[in-house]
């Protein structure tokens, strides 16, 4: 039998990783509005998840899931050209 995806999956990323940009994890809430503003400003939506770090929750600002690690960094190479900081995930 094949496997079932599970409802969380789109169709057409079955199967395959996805990256997302990251641009920064905040935990000041003025900061993390600034960031998403700064970003969306170029035409990317952002989104946020929260994590728990040692020192503290952080709120991640995230732009993606992209297809692919090329298209993650074209969105990249805009957001650091705005002078915010980036890293490139494989989720």
């Amino acid at each position: 039998g094949r496997a079932v995806a599970s409802a969380e999956t789109p169709p057409a990323s079955r199967g395959a990783p996805r990256s997302v940009v990251q641009v920064g994890a905040v935990a000041d809430a003025a900061a993390v509005r600034t960031t998403r503003a700064k970003v969306e400003h170029l035409g990317l939506p952002t989104y946020t998840q929260v994590a728990e770090t040692a020192s503290g929750a952080r709120t991640r600002v995230r732009v993606g899931p992209f297809a692919t690690r090329a298209e993650a960094e074209r969105a990249a190479a805009r957001i650091k050209a705005a002078d915010l900081p980036t890293v490139i995930l494989v989720l």
